[in-house]
């Protein structure tokens, strides 16, 4: 389960505003170790809750490895199982966004999360020896696919596809609004998003990014509103996801190429992107690099709009915005 970032900034249903033929449904609940939230406005006053459910068990017996029966369960046990087309996409996606991000994306770093206690089990603080034996089945170099199987390097390495999942999940049901001729509409997992169209006034979907908070039980306190029409926003932050021993905190984030949380100022990067599989893994991936290597990498990716919040030498959170991000920002919402 990822912490939440985004918050949906709801708005009062005027019928007037919509075309009389088109309803406008809301369904919230519960999947994928999380919350979701999803609004649209339907043609011919169908529902789609249970074609939603079905996505969402799909993609837990796709990329869940709290599922044990899952795919990435069965590829993390060393079995053989029929890939379908979500979890070729995922790893397909995975590796050309590590490529792109020169490895600080990285799936294979299963093993370590696990040891960290970011996956199933809880924070132990392993040694550096632990580490430097688990480094060595990590590099996203050393998997593949191969005639619709995944090959590894060594049967010790494990995926892990947290940091995209729920992302590819939101695009996933919004293809399938589209199939179904939904043009209007906001989907919400985890705190990942995609808006599709406007709302029912025309308008365009308000999301607000939280601002960084002093430890995990804290309030949340709205950092700032982004309009969306037709986006995909992901933020990944390291201050409500970590654990606390012998005094010193250790992040979620964990670096690809030492095996250990990272440690900079950088505190929470939101991603605006055509698609949410996208704004998901790049959130994640500027998060462990680090403001500086994210911003020069940002230069050869100029599709992404990001905004940096980052704690400055003097303990002042400071803001910093890349490829117009700003303009994203809505002034209805502005303090």
């Amino acid at each position: 389960m990822k912490p939440r970032y985004i918050f949906i900034i709801l708005s009062i249903f005027i019928s007037s505003c919509a075309p009389k033929h088109d309803s406008i449904f809301s369904y919230r609940g519960n999947a994928q170790g999380t919350t979701f939230s999803i609004k649209y406005i339907s043609p011919e006053n169908q529902t789609f809750e249970k074609e939603i459910d079905s996505l969402f068990r799909l993609m837990d017996k796709t990329a869940s490895s709290w599922d044990s029966m899952s795919i990435i369960s069965k590829i993390n046990r060393n079995e053989n199982p029929e890939l379908n087309v979500h979890f070729i996409r995922l790893i397909e996606t995975s590796l050309k966004i590590s490529k792109q991000t020169d490895g600080y994306f990285d799936i294979t770093v299963g093993s370590v999360v696990d040891v960290w206690g970011f996956g199933r089990k809880k924070g132990i603080a392993p040694d550096e020896k632990t580490i430097a034996g688990l480094m060595k089945f990590v590099g996203f170099q050393k998997i593949a696919l191969k005639n619709n199987q995944l090959i590894k390097e060594n049967e010790n390495i494990t995926i892990d596809l947290n940091a995209i999942a729920q992302g590819y999940t939101v695009d996933v049901i919004a293809e399938y609004f589209e199939s179904r001729n939904i043009k209007n509409y906001l989907i919400e997992v985890g705190g990942e998003v995609r808006a599709g169209g406007t709302k029912e006034n025309g308008e365009a979907w308000h999301v607000g990014i939280e601002k960084p908070a002093a430890d995990k039980n804290a309030e949340q306190i709205l950092q700032t509103v982004v309009k969306l029409n037709n986006k995909s926003l992901a933020t990944s932050g390291n201050y409500r996801k970590y654990f606390e021993k012998d005094g010193r905190k250790y992040s979620h984030a964990i670096d690809p190429f030492t095996g250990f949380p990272v440690e900079h100022n950088l505190l929470s990067v939101s991603v605006i992107a055509e698609n949410c599989t996208e704004a998901d893994a790049f959130a994640t991936a500027f998060l462990v690099m680090g403001k500086e290597k994210a911003k020069k990498m940002l230069e050869k990716l100029q599709h992404l709009r990001v905004l940096f919040i980052y704690d400055d030498k003097n303990g002042i959170f400071q803001t910093e915005y890349i490829n117009g991000f700003k303009q994203f920002e809505s002034e209805k919402y502005k303090n």
